[in-house]
C-alpha cells in the first residue's frame, strides 16, 4: 500500500472519529436541554391546571372540562387528575410519534423527560393532584433535524478539507515522483538531477540524491578519463600522439582477415630522411615539431574515413593503412603527401630537400602480414632508389579484378528483389568456453558467378547507395528466421545511420512483433566509431527495443582514439573490446591495464565485456586474469579445455 494512500486512510478515519465524537456530544447536549425544556414546560402547565381548577368547582364535570382545555391547547403527552388516593379522575393522552424522525433514532438518543406535578386545593384540603407530560414529538424533531445540520456540516468540510489536501499532497507528490523516476534511473544506469522542492524534510533527501548522481557522474567521468589515458599510454606515440606499431599491427591484422573489411586496399609508408642530422643542424626542438607536422600532414588523408589508419611504426617510419583504395588512389595520396611535406620546407620546418621516400603496397583480403610489409619495403627500396622524394609501388601477388562500381546498383537491387542474401556467423562464448551467442555475417551470392561476397565486398556500396537501412532490415528478417530454426542467441551488426532514423526503428519493431516469444535472444550491436555522433540515438533506441528483451551492444569498443564515450549516458548490455588491444595481451602490460579498466568501468554498470579476435591461449588466460565475461574470434570455435 503506498504512503499515499495510508495518508488518506489516516484522514478518513481522522474524520469518521471527530464526526462521531462531535455528533455524540452535540446530541447528547442537545438532548439534556430538550429535557430540560420539556420538564420546564410540564411543571409549568401543571401549576398552571392546578392553581386554575382550585379556584373552581371540584364537580367531575369541571374537572374533566380544565382538563380538556389545557389538552387541546398544547403538545402534551400526558395530562392526568387523580384523586388523593391516587385514583385516577380524568387523564388524557397522545401517543403519536414524530413522522420524519427514524425510528432507530429514537430508540438511540431516548429523551427521558420528568413529570410536571401540582397540587389541587378545596380550600384548606388537598382535592387531588395534576400530572403532566409535555410531548417529545417536535424535540426529537428538532434534536434530528440539528442532527442532520451537524452531518452536512462534518461531511462538507470534510470534502472541501480532503480537497486541499489532495492539491497539498499533489504538491508534495511531485519531488517524491521525481525523486522515485531518480532512483529509476540510477537503477537503469542513467544519472539525472531534479529540482530542489520547497519542503524542507524533502529538500535535504533531494539534495542527497542529487549530490549522490553527481559524484557517480564524476567517477564514471574520471574512470573514462583514466581509460584514456592507458590507452594513450599503451598504444599512442607520445611525441606525435599517432597510434603506435602494437596497435597499428594489430588493426592491420584485423583487416586483412576481417570479413566484414573491405576485400582490399593499400598500405602506404612514409619514411622521414636524415633525421639525425635534423636534429643535430636544427636542433631537439625544431626536429620534433617537423616529425609532429609531417605526422600532421600524413593524419589529414585520413578524412572522414573511419577505416583508415595513420600510425607512427618507429623513428622515421610513418604508416596509413587505407582500406577500399586502389593503386591509383594510393599514388594520388602519394602525390599529395609530397606536397604537404613541401610546404614544411617552405616554413623553414626542416633544411632538407630530399624530405621522405613513401612506399604503397595493396593487399587482398587475407593476404598475409609478412607477405604485405615485405611489399612496402620492396615499395621503399624502388622510391628511395628513384631519386629524392620518390614513390614506390608494389602490387599484391593475390590481385583480383573487381567488379566495376557502376555494376554494383543493378545487382544489389536484384539482390534486394530476389532476397539474395545470406547468414554466415562466428561463435562467442563465456570465458569458461559455454556459448554466448553467435555473432552473423551476411553474404551475397553473386547471380551469374555463383560466387559468395563477403560484405567488406559490398559494404561500400551500400552505403554509397543509401541502403544501409534496408540491408539492416534484411539481416534481421533473415536473423528472425533463423531464430525459429535454432535455439542460439545472435548477434546482429546495425548502422548508426539506421538506429538514428525513426522510420527504420518502425519498421524493425514490426518485424520483431511477429516474434515476440523469441525476441529476448537477438542482440543488437553498434560499430564504436558510428555511434561517436549519435548517442542519443542509440540511447533511444535501447530503450524503444528493451522491452521486447533485445540486448545492445558496441563492437570494436576502443578502436577509434578519442574520448571513451560516457557509458552511464547509454543503457548497454554489453561491450565488444576492439581487437587491436587483445593481440598479444599476454606480453602487452600496458593493453593489460587499459582492459582491466574497461572491465572495472563496464561492471560498475552491470555490462557484459566481451574481447574480439581472441588467438592463442595465452591471451585466453591472460583475460580470464583480467575479468573478461567472454571472448569471440578464431579460438572460440575450437574452445580450449
Amino acid at each position: 500500500m503506498s504512503l499515499f494512500r495510508q495518508l488518506w486512510i489516516m484522514i478518513i478515519l481522522a474524520t469518521l472519529v471527530a464526526f462521531a465524537g462531535s455528533f455524540i456530544v452535540s446530541v447528547y447536549t442537545a438532548r439534556g436541554y430538550l429535557e430540560q425544556q420539556l420538564f420546564t414546560q410540564s411543571n409549568d402547565n401543571a401549576s398552571s391546571l392546578a392553581l386554575s381548577m382550585s379556584q373552581q368547582s371540584k364537580d367531575p364535570a369541571t374537572i374533566e372540562l380544565n382538563v380538556a382545555a389545557l389538552f387541546d391547547t398544547g403538545h402534551f403527552e400526558l395530562i392526568r387528575f387523580s384523586d388523593n388516593h391516587g385514583k385516577t379522575v380524568v387523564e388524557r393522552t397522545n401517543n403519536d410519534k414524530a413522522d420524519d424522525v427514524p425510528n432507530w433514532f429514537v430508540k438511540t438518543f431516548p429523551l427521558q423527560i420528568a413529570f410536571g406535578k401540582a397540587q389541587v386545593s378545596d380550600g384548606w384540603k388537598q382535592a387531588g393532584t395534576i400530572t403532566v407530560v409535555a410531548h417529545s414529538r417536535f424535540a426529537y424533531q428538532a434534536l434530528w433535524e440539528g442532527a442532520m445540520r451537524l452531518f452536512v456540516w462534518i461531511i462538507g468540510a470534510g470534502l472541501v478539507c480532503g480537497a486541499g489536501l489532495q492539491i497539498l499532497l499533489n504538491w508534495v507528490k511531485k519531488p517524491i515522483t521525481q525523486m522515485v523516476e531518480q532512483a529509476e534511473a540510477i537503477s537503469e544506469r542513467r544519472f539525472i538531477t531534479i529540482p530542489e522542492p520547497r519542503y524542507k524534510e524533502l529538500k535535504s533527501v533531494v539534495n542527497a540524491m542529487n549530490t549522490m548522481v553527481s559524484r557517480v557522474k564524476t567517477m564514471f567521468s574520471e574512470q573514462a578519463a583514466r581509460i584514456d589515458a592507458l590507452r594513450s599510454e599503451a598504444n599512442r606515440d607520445p611525441l606525435t600522439q599517432l597510434p603506435n606499431r602494437n596497435f597499428f599491427m594489430g588493426r592491420l591484422s584485423q583487416t586483412l582477415e576481417d570479413d566484414e573489411a573491405a576485400p582490399s586496399g593499400i598500405l602506404l609508408i612514409m619514411r622521414l630522411h636524415n633525421l639525425a642530422d635534423v636534429n643535430r643542424r636544427l636542433g631537439r626542438e625544431r626536429a620534433d615539431q617537423f616529425l609532429q607536422m609531417a605526422a600532421g600532414q600524413l593524419a589529414s588523408l585520413t578524412g572522414q574515413e573511419p577505416d583508415r589508419l595513420v600510425a607512427r611504426l618507429n623513428g622515421a617510419d610513418f604508416a596509413l593503412l587505407a582500406p577500399g583504395l586502389d593503386r591509383q588512389q594510393g599514388l594520388d595520396l602519394a602525390k599529395e603527401l609530397h606536397q604537404g611535406l613541401a610546404e614544411l620546407r617552405s616554413h623553414d620546418l626542416t633544411d632538407a630537400d630530399d624530405l621522405a621516400a613513401i612506399g604503397i603496397a595493396t593487399y587482398q583480403h587475407n593476404d598475409s602480414i609478412s607477405q604485405l610489409l615485405s611489399g612496402t619495403d620492396q615499395a621503399l627500396a624502388q622510391a628511395e632508389s628513384s631519386g629524392a622524394n620518390g614513390t614506390g609501388h608494389v602490387s599484391s601477388a593475390n590481385a583480383n579484378r573487381a567488379l566495376p562500381a557502376q555494376d554494383w546498383q543493378p545487382l544489389l537491387q536484384k539482390a534486394f528483389k530476389n532476397h539474395s542474401f545470406e547468414l554466415a556467423s562466428f561463435p562467442a562464448i563465456l570465458i569458461d568456453g559455454q556459448p554466448l551467442h553467435r555473432e552473423l555475417l551476411l553474404r551475397l551470392r553473386h547471380p551469374e558467378s555463383n560466387e559468395l561476397l563477403t560484405a567488406g565486398t559490398f559494404m561500400p556500396f551500400i552505403s554509397r547507395l543509401g541502403l544501409s537501412n534496408t540491408l539492416d532490415l534484411e539481416s534481421v528478417r533473415l536473423a528472425c528466421g533463423e531464430l525459429k530454426l535454432h535455439e542460439a542467441q545472435l548477434a546482429i551488426n546495425l548502422e548508426a545511420k539506421s538506429i538514428a532514423d525513426e522510420q527504420f526503428i518502425e519498421e524493425l519493431l514490426a518485424i520483431l512483433s511477429q516474434h515476440k516469444g523469441a525476441t529476448h535472444r537477438l542482440w543488437f550491436e553498434v560499430n564504436e566509431f558510428g555511434f561517436r555522433d549519435e548517442i542519443t540515438a542509440l540511447a533511444n533506441f535501447a530503450q524503444k527495443i528493451r522491452p521486447l528483451g533485445c540486448k545492445v551492444g558496441i563492437k570494436h569498443f576502443g578502436r577509434h582514439f578519442g574520448s571513451i564515450p560516457q557509458l552511464y549516458e547509454l543503457q548497454l548490455d554489453y561491450l565488444k573490446i576492439d581487437g587491436s588491444f587483445i593481440q598479444g595481451i599476454d606480453q602487452h602490460p600496458g593493453n593489460q591495464n587499459l582492459v582491466k579498466a574497461i572491465i572495472g568501468i563496464a561492471s560498475g554498470h552491470d555490462i557484459l565485456t566481451i574481447a574480439e579476435r581472441v588467438q592463442t591461449k595465452g591471451e585466453w588466460d591472460m583475460l580470464k586474469t583480467l575479468g573478461i565475461n567472454g571472448l569471440s574470434g578464431p579460438i572460440a570455435s575450437k574452445p580450449l579445455n
